[in-house]
């Protein structure tokens, strides 16, 4: 007997999820690396991506299969507040609150029945928490660094 399948609504969410981790990871990851010349935060956030976006082959199949961008209805909203002429800071902060908000959905979702036993809820929170102290990490290091007028 096969266990039960996510839906393809659940595969979707799931997918985008990820996609909006590793996006934003990367950022952060770009940030560290080459605003902050920061190895070890780079390495970390490169870490972190890594960990948190790893899966089989067979299911990153199955979050493929289920993409499906032409129709997504939200792909056209826009909020007030997105335009151009941010700071770096904020968008920093921008980035990590996706990131969170992602980890935190996969890791409601992972406790669905017919999530697979490998997506560990517990994977995602302690990714979401490490990632609350790299932001401050990442924060600080980028106000000082404004404050000696960047490199």
């Amino acid at each position: 007997m096969t266990s039960p399948q996510p839906s393809s609504r659940i595969l979707r969410i799931i997918d985008a999820s990820f996609n909006r981790i590793s996006e934003g990871l990367r950022f952060l990851e770009e940030i560290a690396r080459f605003v902050l010349d920061d190895a070890e935060l780079t390495e970390r956030l490169k870490s972190l991506r890594h960990d948190v976006i790893r899966s089989d082959a067979s299911f990153q199949a199955q979050l493929l299969q289920s993409r499906d961008s032409a129709v997504d209805v939200g792909i056209d909203i826009e909020v007030a507040g997105e335009e151009k002429g941010k700071e770096l800071p904020i968008l920093l902060v921008a980035n990590a609150r996706r990131v969170q908000e992602s980890l935190r959905t996969l890791e409601e979702l992972s406790k669905l029945p017919d999530i697979p036993a490998r997506f560990d809820s517990q994977k995602f929170m302690h990714a979401r928490f490490a990632l609350y102290t790299i932001e401050k990490e990442l924060m600080s290091l980028l106000l000082s660094q404004g404050e000696k007028g960047g490199k």
